[in-house]
């Protein structure tokens, strides 16, 4: 692709029409029209909706945290044929217009690329231009870094030459989309982060409101955070959690913040009427108060499900003990089925819930912070340290009246110490981060944690799942190159042949 899509020239086009009024046509290849004042590139990266939403489709129902089910399909065929592509892993029938992820990264991109490349004619104080530049670059590292982890193989020394991203650092539509190596990927990545890591604000501003929709000093530490651990660099991974953690380490307490949403909603089973009650976090959406106001978030990032239903494992399910654990008295909500219409017979089954029936953060938070210095400490040898760490985050997540024994997480060496931290991760932030982590997991220096996910479901094609015939065994081996998700066939296709699909 010698150039940016033509649904990605749209979208910009949109963001900095709606961002200001200081355009009054759509930019295109000849106009060369950008905002001049440091104020103008500001309100582009206000416009949080744009940067938040994480329609990625591969990632929600590509993780053992997603249940595929024979019995849930045969009552209401709830998943539609996608759903099922992306759940077994397909890489020959998944449609375009399924996947909106690879374009809305690159709109991102294209926005920080376009702050990037105007810094040395923009209108501005030193302090504004120099925060513009480093918010810039933390964006655009951002991007990549879900990106590669969705399109690419996994991070190890033994995929470093196989093929990464197209690497765009500018705005000019001839820049080549040749893809570069994973090397190549990872070292832009880096170099995006340290310059994004000289950014100095507070994650609350002048007014004392949390501001997670734009960059701050934590934010950018919390995702070298992640970064580092995705690269098996447990010093570092470490060192920016704890950096996160002492600028901001703020968590909600489940015993006494949480509690239910005020709607209820009623479905007729039969001859009973069932109530079915969401957490307060439900409450408004994504972008109500009580979403942007999660003062666990360092960064506003959330995963989109257009289908509405989180469908959780029963793997997944099985790792909350569901008398104490208020994560799943308040996330997992019952009966959830009922809403979808499997009344007729009656199959009662849960869905995730955080925001809305279809969002769920993704971002950084507090958290996951203290789950990564967990994990780092454990990798480490200091597995006794990491146990403790991670039940800071239990004291809060954990019912109060639960025996000591249930709320403190122990083991008797690294390995229980291990899986203890891995299943608490699954628990703490299912579906948006538990694809990224069986990748790492199969790619690093211990076999202890490998992940073999399989499925067993109902043959499809590209138009229909066959649930008259016997169901049939999915499986992701764990070298395989599946991990490495189709680039959209248009793309390929506008690009006449310069960016190469990955090979199976």
């Amino acid at each position: 692709m010698k150039k940016y899509s033509s649904l990605l020239l749209v979208s910009i086009a949109l963001l900095l029409a709606g961002c200001n009024d200081f355009l009054d046509k759509e930019p295109n290849k000849s106009s060369n029209v950008v905002p001049g004042k440091a104020e103008h590139f500001d309100a582009l990266l206000n416009s949080y909706r744009s940067f938040a939403s994480e329609a990625n489709r591969d990632v929600i129902h590509g993780s053992d945290d997603y249940g595929l089910y024979t019995e849930l399909f045969d009552n209401k065929d709830i998943y539609g044929v996608n759903i099922v592509q992306f759940a077994t892993w397909d890489v020959e029938y998944l449609p375009d217009y399924e996947r909106p992820y690879w374009p809305h990264e690159w709109e991102k991109i294209f926005v920080a690329n376009m702050i990037i490349s105007n810094l040395d004619k923009m209108e501005g104080t030193k302090e504004e231009i120099s925060h513009l530049e480093a918010e810039a670059h933390f964006v655009r590292a951002y991007s990549y870094y879900q990106l590669v982890n969705t399109y690419c193989l996994p991070y190890s020394q033994g995929n470093m030459q196989e093929m990464g991203l197209p690497i765009k650092e500018t705005t000019s539509f001839e820049e080549s989309a040749e893809r570069a190596s994973l090397e190549e990927t990872w070292a832009l990545i880096l170099s995006d982060l340290e310059k994004a890591l000289q950014l100095k604000h507070d994650l609350k501003f002048d007014d004392d409101k949390y501001r997670i929709w734009r960059a701050s000093t934590p934010a950018v530490n919390a995702f070298a955070a992640r970064v580092y651990l995705c690269m098996h660099d447990y010093e570092n991974a470490k060192k920016y959690a704890e950096a996160a953690l002492a600028n901001h380490g703020v968590l909600v307490d489940y015993n006494t913040e949480m509690s239910y949403s005020s709607f209820v909603e009623e479905v007729t089973v039969g001859d009973e009427n069932i109530q079915i009650v969401y957490p307060i976090t439900f409450d408004g959406g994504m972008y109500s108060q009580n979403s942007m106001a999660w003062k666990e978030l360092y960064y506003y990032r959330y995963l989109y499900n257009s289908s509405e239903y989180f469908v959780p494992s029963k793997d997944l399910l099985a790792l909350y003990d569901q008398t104490h654990d208020l994560r799943y008295r308040y996330h997992v909500v019952e009966d959830y089925s009922y809403t979808r219409g499997m009344v007729d017979p009656p199959l009662s089954y849960p869905s995730y819930v955080f925001c809305e029936n279809g969002y769920v953060p993704s971002g950084p938070t507090v958290a996951e912070m203290l789950l990564v210095k967990a994990e780092a400490q454990v990798r480490q040898g200091e597995w006794e340290q990491g146990l403790a760490t991670a039940n800071q985050l239990r004291a809060k997540r954990i019912s109060s009246d639960a025996p000591a024994n249930v709320i403190n997480l122990s083991a008797a060496n690294k390995n229980e110490a291990l899986q203890h931290i891995i299943d608490e991760r699954r628990r703490e932030m299912p579906f948006t981060q538990r694809l990224f982590d069986v990748r790492r997991y199969n790619n690093n220096d211990d076999a202890s944690d490998d992940v073999v996910m399989t499925r067993e479901f109902y043959p499809y094609n590209l138009s229909a799942i066959h649930g008259k015939e016997a169901p049939v065994i999915y499986t992701l081996d764990k070298q395989s190159r599946k991990f490495a998700r189709p680039i959209t066939t248009y793309d390929i296709t506008v690009s006449e042949g310069v960016i190469k699909q990955n090979t199976y």
